[in-house]
């Protein structure tokens, strides 16, 4: 059996890879992420999207991998804690969710951007927060 810093560090790469792979590949099927005079985004805001769509895209992948560590812990030891946990997940989750900045454009919403780096510093602390709780987890 893996140790869990080799898990960790296995989840943290699926991570990273989805999230390059998000931020190379998926804002360039969009016209509202393209670079141009035709209304696309400034390349510097087109940047700082493409940045919160790394973060965010790594969030969820870690906390797909922390759901499913939470709820292996769950059908051992049934209890308040562990459900409590279940749902801290889920909400983190959720919030991921939300901030992706393809979420709005796969539900046929016009995309919403703000501009400076508070775009996607609150994911990157919660990524990090993300990939603590997964390695405490598993220890």
């Amino acid at each position: 059996m893996r140790t869990p810093l080799a898990k960790t560090l296995g989840v943290t790469l699926a991570g990273l890879v989805c999230a390059v792979l998000g931020a190379v590949f998926f804002p360039c099927l969009d016209p509202a992420f393209a670079y141009g005079p035709r209304g696309g985004l400034p390349p510097t805001l087109a940047l700082v999207v493409k940045a919160k769509l790394f973060v965010t895209t790594f969030n969820l992948v870690v906390l797909v991998a922390l759901m499913r560590s939470y709820l292996a812990i769950y059908r051992g030891l049934a209890n308040k804690y562990t459900r409590s946990l279940i749902a801290l997940s889920v909400l983190l989750l959720l919030y991921a969710a939300t901030s992706n900045p393809l979420v709005p454009i796969l539900l046929g919403l016009s995309p919403h951007t703000s501009l400076g780096v508070f775009l996607f510093l609150p994911d990157l602390f919660v990524g990090l927060a993300i990939v603590v709780l997964y390695y405490q987890s598993q220890t």
